[in-house]
């Protein structure tokens, strides 16, 4: 159960300044047990993260008034198998900002995640899970991914308005001489069981030949019997090499049982020319043994191919059984 630490002295030097916010400890382990074959090399592993990255975080929000709060997040990813950090030499690799959040909407400043990323999530939610056993994993493999939780970051998310609201963030690359910024765009429309969004980013870099630019269309609904989300992306690079992508996947519950199933493909074109085609297939399930812990097992399998030669370039088989605890 989630504690609220009223005395935390890492994150306050007084009694007095740290009674004024509600500070959090939180967290997530995660470890499962299974196999890893890429390209024919299977090796069996104590895995560490496979439905959720393992994590620890601070959270805190003081209410400063008329509707206005200050909030911030602290949250460092973890290996459960041998207890090493997620990044070395960094103390929270995941989030690391501070914000004001009113009716105006919400502001953070630091390190989080991209309007992006919540976009390309969305399409992902029910294609087991958005997991390292999601399809996209495997099957998206021409252009690299995309930049999740940039540095040096600005992201501002608009207030709800009739169901639309919008999000942008930049992230300066603090580097003089050197264009390496990145900007994103999103606007989503939540509606009951409906939650669809378009998101667009923009990396730059030193070298325009590898600059990329990324869309994503996503759409996720709850039929209560099953859930459902799907995504259509398309990224592309200054050299000419250019991806069409889309994902899809559903999640039924049964008692305490969430069974998921998802298939992800992808086409990649170099300046015209089909250069290689992915594509890959999932499916698991998670067992609630509380609100807090549960069960799961996945297997992921897929391969890209070169269609220029016929030779296929990777070919993985995932799988693994495993529990998550949140605290």
């Amino acid at each position: 159960m989630k504690k609220s630490l009223m005395a935390l002295a890492v994150l306050a030097t007084t009694g007095a300044a740290l009674a004024q916010s509600n500070v959090t400890l939180y967290g997530r382990i995660d470890s499962s047990i299974g196999s890893n074959k890429v390209n024919g090399v299977s090796t069996n592993q104590l895995f560490s993260g496979n439905l959720t990255t393992s994590r620890y975080g601070f959270r805190g929000t003081e209410d400063l008034g008329g509707g206005l709060k200050a909030n911030f997040v602290l949250e460092n990813g973890f290996n459960s198998d041998d207890g090493t950090l997620g990044s070395a030499n960094t103390a929270f690799n995941r989030q690391s900002w501070v914000g004001l959040s009113g009716g105006f909407g919400a502001l953070k400043l630091g390190k989080t995640d991209s309007v992006f990323k919540d976009v390309y999530d969305l399409g992902n939610s029910n294609n087991l899970y958005d997991s390292e056993f999601t399809p996209v994993k495997i099957a998206y493999a021409g252009v690299s991914n995309f930049s999740s939780r940039p540095n040096n970051q600005i992201r501002y998310d608009t207030p709800s308005l009739a169901g639309f609201s919008a999000g942008v963030s930049v992230s300066f690359d603090e580097t003089a001489s050197v264009n390496n910024d990145l900007t994103a765009l999103s606007l989503r429309y939540r509606a009951g069981k409906l939650d669809v969004g378009v998101g667009y980013q923009d990396q730059k870099n030193a070298v325009a030949a590898s600059d990329r630019e990324y869309t994503v269309l996503a759409a996720a609904y709850n039929f209560g019997v099953v859930r459902v989300s799907g995504q259509v992306h398309n990224a592309k690079q200054g050299n000419g090499v250019k991806d069409s992508d889309y994902a899809f996947g559903v999640a039924v519950p049964i008692g305490s049982f969430d069974v998921s199933a998802g298939y992800a493909a992808s086409t990649t074109k170099t300046n015209g020319i089909e250069t290689a085609d992915g594509s890959a297939f999932a499916f698991g399930a998670t067992y609630s043994l509380s609100k807090r812990t549960r069960l799961y097992g996945g297997y992921l399998t897929g391969k890209v191919k070169n269609t220029s030669t016929g030779a296929t370039t990777t070919d993985r088989t995932l799988y693994s059984m495993g529990v998550r605890h949140d605290f």
